[in-house]
């Protein structure tokens, strides 16, 4: 006899949870304007070039970072799957122009703590952990540059 197990199969996942001295409104408009976006989204050594957002549910998104030493491009989108203002917003990640089906999903949550906002980052479809020297490592890196963004320390 041949068991087979129908449970459903968890996807590789990882959180990063940082709390910014920032007000959810502005936490908000830093994920959501383009000119906000391209000053801090690249991990170190990297720059964010041509922005440009559609920030509603089924909108789309792209940007391109480029590597400061190589100028090797990574041209990366998706499409917002979720959008509750200052709240909840959560996209696809991956290809710009890629199908939404099996696409990696990122869920920011941003939860008030007075004049202060917990945003909890979840990534769905790839597994990180800190050291990988992948994608936790560079999300870790642009939460890093994303809290500097906000203090006003990036020009």
């Amino acid at each position: 006899m041949t068991v087979t197990d129908s449970s459903p199969i968890e996807a590789p996942q990882f959180s990063i949870t940082r709390v910014f001295d920032a007000p959810r409104e502005l936490v908000w408009r830093a994920w959501t304007e383009e000119a906000e976006l391209a000053q801090w989204l690249h991990p170190f050594g990297v720059s964010t070039e041509s922005v440009s957002i559609d920030v509603r549910v089924g909108g789309r998104y792209r940007y391109t970072m480029t590597n400061n030493e190589t100028g090797e491009e990574f041209p990366t989108g998706g499409e917002y799957l979720e959008v509750e203002p200052i709240d909840r917003l959560a996209f696809t990640w991956g290809e710009p122009d890629a199908p939404i089906d099996g696409a990696p999903v990122i869920t920011l949550t941003l939860i008030p703590q007075g004049e202060r906002t917990e945003l909890v980052f979840h990534l769905r479809g790839y597994e990180g952990k800190a050291g990988d020297g992948f994608v936790y490592d560079g999300w870790d890196e642009a939460l890093t540059n994303f809290g500097r963004h906000l203090a006003g320390e990036l020009d």
